[in-house]
């Protein structure tokens, strides 16, 4: 070994890379310590005259051959080439990467003598690199299986990054939502204004926006509302400001928050319904105990038998008309409690024939007309006992209430609107003063014409009913001109 090797070698020995110089045949002239340690030995002196082929396997030490020949025949050098190692240690393999860079060995009269390389082991950082990305690729695995809509955008309003979710929502490939904006992907000039201004103070102001309601109308028509964060946030590599946006589905909470509130307004009228049926009650039985007590106590003070004999027939009048207002608020109960019934589709038209055939006698006696306006197969979801009861005692009271001065005419119209379904039962008949019987027009026992057959109870019973399914009826009427009832169903399909 001449002087230059021998001061190369101990300038080499305590460098942490590997150092080796090889001739034309690739044979190695002189390696470093870090090297031999590398092939396994530990005397560099027992490399010289070997090549790779004599501690690698046949394809690595042909690559390392390869490319020690391509650098001999272009004097181009091989920059920081990656390659991937296996040693037998203690029995097993075990893999290493190294990172070696070889370049053209010319000696001091230009002539080129082989090459010369090192390396430096990187197996740590390839190890830690490939964990990098096995964590990379489990986070975004997270991120696409989660329902939410999570999603990255600059300052420019340009998405950077988007989950599964938030393609979905877009109705875009995998993907294909970068590098677009919110009005590329179809989002309202208006909303991507807004969202624009708010996305600016997230970043100028580095604290987060919390929108706890919006919502949104999709392209079928459908409407689905969001709960929306938006949060600081900074680009990997870059460190350029943007904003993460994590969008919850809470369309159901919405639904039954509703449908809550709905249930809490169907109870508070419920409640104050059985409020004024307990009233109601009340009062009378109290009026009717009063008077039995009165006529008792009379009968016992009354030492004339004839008198006697009169206070018992009032005793009886009053236990008949007793038992006929006990009769009535059972029938009472019974209707307005009775929702056990199953919701069909019902046919309005076929209803109303039903009704028109159980009034038939009253009808031809009256010589009432009763005119339809109602599409055929005009369907919707309603209770049929229920809706038989409703029409049974709307066109009943218009045959009862009917103008002496005229021949009764009814008619009755049907219609959709906005989804809902509604019914007008009109009639020529007496009508009623609005003004001075409106606020009792619905009340139980309210009476409004001199009727001996009047009670006061049916349409007390038939605003429950169409309250009890959530809809609603009103009147227009006008004394000596007629009344019209006008019911609303509620909506034509129920859940």
């Amino acid at each position: 070994m001449d002087n230059h090797t021998l001061l190369f070698q101990r300038l080499m020995e305590n460098i942490s890379v590997s150092v080796f110089f090889k001739d034309l045949e690739s044979r190695f002239i002189a390696i470093n310590k870090t090297c031999a340690n590398k092939f396994g030995i530990s005397d560099p002196e027992e490399a010289i005259g070997k090549t790779d082929f004599d501690f690698f396997s046949l394809v690595h030490a042909q690559v390392a051959f390869e490319d020690e020949q391509r650098i001999i025949q272009t004097l181009q050098p091989l920059i920081n080439k990656e390659e991937k190692e296996v040693f037998l240690e203690d029995g097993g393999e075990t893999i290493r990467w190294s990172s070696t860079s070889k370049f053209p060995l010319i000696a001091e009269g230009g002539e080129l003598i082989g090459t010369y390389g090192v390396s430096k082991d990187i197996t740590e950082k390839k190890l830690n690199y490939q964990e990098i990305e096995r964590l990379k690729d489990q986070v975004e695995s997270i991120l696409n299986a989660v329902p939410n809509l999570i999603f990255v955008k600059d300052k420019q309003g340009t998405f950077r990054m988007a989950n599964a979710a938030a393609n979905d929502f877009f109705r875009k490939a995998h993907g294909s939502v970068i590098g677009k904006t919110d009005e590329d992907l179809g989002i309202s000039i208006d909303r991507a204004k807004k969202y624009s201004l708010v996305e600016k103070k997230v970043i100028e102001n580095q604290n987060p926006v919390f929108f706890p309601e919006e919502k949104t109308t999709l392209s079928d028509g459908s409407e689905v509302w969001h709960q929306t964060l938006k949060v600081p946030f900074k680009i990997s590599k870059t460190n350029e400001p943007a904003v993460l946006s994590v969008i919850t589905d809470v369309s159901n909470r919405i639904k039954q928050e509703y449908e809550l509130t709905q249930s809490i307004k169907t109870i508070e009228k419920q409640n104050h319904r059985l409020l004024n049926f307990a009233h109601t009650v009340t009062h009378n039985l109290r009026n009717y105990a009063g008077g039995i007590t009165m006529l008792i106590d009379s009968m016992k003070r009354e030492t004339d038998e004839t008198v006697k004999e009169s206070y018992f027939e009032l005793l009886g009048v009053a236990a008949i008309r007793l038992n006929s207002t006990i009769n009535d608020l059972n029938e009472i109960i019974d209707k307005q409690h009775n929702v056990e019934g199953t919701v069909d589709r019902v046919q309005l038209k076929k209803s109303v024939q039903k009704i028109i055939d159980i009034l038939a006698s009253d009808i031809i006696s009256t010589k009432t007309t009763i005119a339809q306006d109602i599409p055929n197969n005009f369907e919707f979801d309603y209770q049929c006992a229920y809706l038989d009861s409703i029409l049974l005692n709307l066109i009943s009271n218009a045959i009862k209430y009917r103008n002496p001065k005229n021949e009764p005419e009814i008619q009755i119209k049907a219609y959709e609107e906005e989804g809902s379904v509604y019914m007008e039962v009109k009639d020529n008949g007496l009508g009623i003063d609005l003004k001075k019987y409106g606020d009792n027009l619905f009340g139980m026992y309210k009476t409004f014409h001199e009727n001996e057959n009047s009670k006061g109870i049916g349409l007390y019973i038939t605003r429950n009913q169409i309250e009890s399914m959530g809809g609603h009826i009103q009147v227009e009427s006008e004394p000596g001109v007629g009344s019209c009832f006008t019911v609303h169903f509620g909506p034509k399909e129920r859940e």
